[in-house]
């Protein structure tokens, strides 16, 4: 007697547990995104052609409605946020434990040239910084400088004097802030 309801309790159980995991305990999936390098909202995935699934950030996102397992899915992107490029890979197939979170969308925002101009550097070994990048400007008074590698739009910038030129002192102006989708050369350097 004791096994017949450790048996129907265990069958309870388990049955409880699918119906949390697929709904109405009819197997179904949820078919997720994993989205990576996303700063911002307005991508729009799609399933099948509809179902949209609205993202506002890096991490997994699931499609609201869900699928009976082998069903076929097709992932596409319905829309990006502006100055943002957003590549898919995995993105198709019949869904199953195994693939229900294959999707994978790489999200990379557009750079742009951070620069500006040095007005006074009479000698070498002037140095600028933001972050890990760095740029030597060379003497010559007054001119145009940029670093080598642009910065993704959405990210925050600062500049600084990393090394001064010999026998002089530099400051930067106009050296903080976060990075349009558009170049910036409006950075000052003024050595004296």
């Amino acid at each position: 007697m004791k096994s017949m309801y450790l048996s129907a309790a265990a069958a309870l159980l388990c049955a409880a547990g699918l119906a949390a995991c697929g709904g109405s305990g009819n197997g179904s999936m949820g078919l997720g995104a994993q989205v990576y390098g996303l700063d911002r909202s307005g991508l729009v995935l799609q399933n099948n052609g509809g179902d949209d699934l609205a993202v506002t950030g890096a991490g997994t996102w699931y499609f609201k409605t869900l699928l009976p397992p082998d069903s076929a899915f097709n992932v596409t992107i319905k829309t990006t946020p502006d100055h943002v490029k957003c590549t898919l890979a995995n993105n198709t197939g019949k869904i199953n434990y195994y693939s229900y979170q294959q999707t994978i969308v790489s999200c990379n925002p557009d750079p742009f040239v951070l620069g500006g101009t040095v007005t006074g550097l009479k000698a070498e070994g002037l140095v600028l910084a933001n972050g890990s990048l760095t740029v030597g400007v060379a003497a010559g008074g007054t001119g145009a400088w940029e670093f080598g590698s642009k910065i993704n739009n959405g990210a925050v910038y600062g500049v600084t004097v990393l090394a001064q030129p010999a026998g002089q002192t530099c400051t930067v102006t106009n050296a903080v802030g976060t990075m349009p989708p558009r170049d910036v050369r409006d950075v000052t350097v003024t050595c004296q």
